[in-house]
């Protein structure tokens, strides 16, 4: 595989200033770029740690000793991180903390950034309704960015990020705050993008099967599974306190497997199992 569309991690580990255990442990792994790679795993497992590395956070922002390989494509955030961040867009836990706080109006706060790398008021207009229509947001273009819910909020922060259409991005449990209608929109524009690399950290985990085409499992700072849905649910399903699909545990429940002898984890495997009994 050319090196250029390949993500590397070679024995990533990150410590916290003062803290003794390390937040992240000699983490190993290779996957293709343009994939949507979903991460999982239970408080304090090191996900938002791997987010922050992934983004550049650690260590250009935020102080961590880190040690080891991270690259996405030709980019490496420990190298030209200016022009890493040009390629990466990042979405935070906390988004209301990520917008600029400087725009009267949704328009100008997705336009904010965009401007300020110079780009021109009509094709800045041009991205920013694109990016607004894609996160459901045309009809609040006016309206005053301290005035929306917690859920639109998020959609902004996405919204501001996808204006620049950035080759990776990166996306720290950027549905929290969103209602089931919003989450289900959300996951059907992310299942629609294409060609980018795009790492999402999320508890929905049902969500995820549908539509990630890797999972990265993290518990306790080490990387215990990476892989296609189906195998890595089945791979972690036993002996590790994690969140199942629900179609996963239905299948349990009725005995319903795969012919690869594995419990599907989408709800289309779940009815191909169903119909083959008829």
């Amino acid at each position: 595989m050319d090196a250029n569309q390949q993500i590397v991690l070679d024995n990533l580990s990150v410590r916290y200033r003062g803290e003794d255990e390390a937040a992240l442990k000699e983490i190993s792994l290779t996957a293709k770029t343009g994939q949507i790679i979903g991460i999982i795993g239970n408080s304090r497992s090191g996900k938002t740690t791997l987010c922050d590395v992934l983004s550049g956070i650690i260590p250009n922002i935020v102080s961590g000793h880190v040690s080891g390989t991270v690259r996405l494509g030709e980019f490496s955030p420990f190298e030209a991180f200016d022009e890493y961040n040009f390629h990466t867009g990042v979405v935070l836990q906390n988004t209301a903390g990520q917008l600029s706080g400087l725009s009267d109006t949704v328009f100008d706060e997705i336009a904010f950034g965009l401007i300020n790398q110079g780009m021109s008021e009509e094709e800045a207009s041009k991205s920013v309704v694109r990016a607004a229509c894609q996160m459901g947001l045309e009809d609040l273009l006016e309206q005053a960015p301290d005035t929306l819910s917690g859920g639109q909020t998020q959609r902004l922060a996405i919204a501001s990020e996808i204006a620049f259409d950035p080759e990776f991005l990166i996306m720290d449990d950027p549905t929290s705050q969103m209602d089931p209608v919003g989450r289900r929109e959300f996951f059907e524009w992310l299942a629609g993008c294409s060609e980018k690399t795009i790492f999402i950290v999320s508890n929905e985990v049902d969500d995820l099967c549908e539509i990630a085409d890797q999972l990265w499992v993290l518990e306790k700072g080490e990387l215990i599974a990476s892989g296609k849905p189906l195998d890595v649910i089945n791979q972690v399903a036993e002996g590790h306190d994690l969140y199942l699909p629900v179609v996963y545990r239905m299948a349990k429940e009725f005995g319903k497997k795969l012919p690869s002898g594995l419990f599907p984890v989408k709800l289309s495997e779940l009815k191909g199992c169903f119909d083959d009994q008829n």
